[in-house]
């Protein structure tokens, strides 16, 4: 049931569920595992879902607005490489991908990108989680 409750919140954004990874009794890594897989397939669910969403913006307040070209600026200087590897720090991943896709973001790209970026800060999580554990006295 923990794990559950780690996929879903991890499909969201992937650092509500370390409280639950924290006190659950199962396997560390399994959880670390879930959070990973949860927050990739949730960022893709955004990409493709927001897609509609982009369409109504865009006829709503045309390409011209000052939203739209000053992410273009940003996307210009970091691309989607960019966005996606920041993403769980801006504003989760799921935000993310929907905000990027509205403005403009090229959604093959940011796709695996945000993969990347979820990836790797589960990593870091992982790896702060274990360290800080450590410090505590907790064994894995």
């Amino acid at each position: 049931m923990a794990l559950i409750s780690v996929f879903l919140l991890a499909f969201i954004e992937i650092s509500l569920p370390l409280p639950i990874v924290f006190v659950m009794d199962g396997s560390i890594e399994v959880a670390f595992l879930v959070i990973g897989l949860a927050g990739s397939l949730g960022s893709l669910f955004f990409i493709y879902l927001s897609q509609p969403i982009r369409r109504w913006v865009v006829r709503r307040y045309g390409m011209e607005s000052v939203v739209i070209r000053r992410t273009e600026r940003f996307m210009v200087r970091y691309g989607a490489a960019g966005v996606g590897l920041l993403a769980p720090m801006i504003l989760g991943h799921a935000l993310t991908a929907v905000g990027a896709v509205v403005l403009g973001a090229p959604t093959g790209k940011l796709a695996v990108w945000m993969i990347v970026g979820v990836v790797l800060w589960t990593l870091i999580y992982y790896a702060a989680f274990l360290m800080g554990g450590t410090m505590l006295g907790w064994e894995p």
